[in-house]
């Protein structure tokens, strides 16, 4: 199947398979399941009330995980007493905004019908969904160990029976995906 990206005006329209439309959208539902682990649902809807419950010290994200690590890096690397702080002034918010962008994609590939109609990315939303892939590949090349330049020509190298193989072409077609939106760019 030919890959179609066409913007008009303030919309991008691109062509997805209705396997890859269903691979995408599992991809960032697992995604968000990840996010919200353990995540504590609001209970109010007073802006006062959510922002302290977010400032509150909430379930922490299981860091054992790399992929999670990766998504959540350390902000002060040398200072685990300053960056166990900063999670747990930041963690909630950052945790909503992911869920957030990944929801964005999740409702476009929703209205696409399985890939019987292009996927529309209105521009307002590209961030987003950038953002989403992005979080995607990260995830991927986590689970593929893939942390240098080295790293990644060693997987390239992949023999046709390893079963990262799927994962590697996975995550080529999420940076395939995110240029192609990247070029749309105004």
């Amino acid at each position: 199947m030919k890959r179609e990206f066409k913007r008009t005006g303030s919309l991008i329209r691109m062509r997805l398979s209705d396997y890859e439309a269903g691979l995408l959208g599992s991809l960032v539902e697992q995604l968000v399941e990840l996010i919200e682990a353990d995540a504590a649902e609001p209970t109010s809807s007073d802006p006062f009330e959510l922002w302290q419950a977010e400032l509150a010290t909430s379930e922490p994200l299981d860091r054992s995980d790399p992929v999670i690590t990766r998504l959540f890096p350390d902000a002060y690397p040398d200072d685990p007493v300053a960056s166990a702080e900063f999670r747990r002034l930041t963690q909630t918010r950052q945790r909503n905004d992911r869920r957030d962008q990944a929801e964005v994609v999740l409702r476009a590939l929703e209205e696409c019908d399985g890939g019987a109609r292009p996927v529309q990315v209105q521009l307002v939303d590209l961030d987003a969904w950038l953002k989403t892939l992005t979080a995607l590949r990260l995830s991927l090349a986590s689970r593929l160990g893939i942390r240098t330049v080295d790293d990644l020509d060693d997987i390239e190298e992949l023999a046709d029976d390893d079963p990262r193989g799927f994962a590697f072409r996975l995550y080529e077609w999420l940076a395939y995906l995110t240029e192609s939106l990247l070029s749309m760019r105004p």
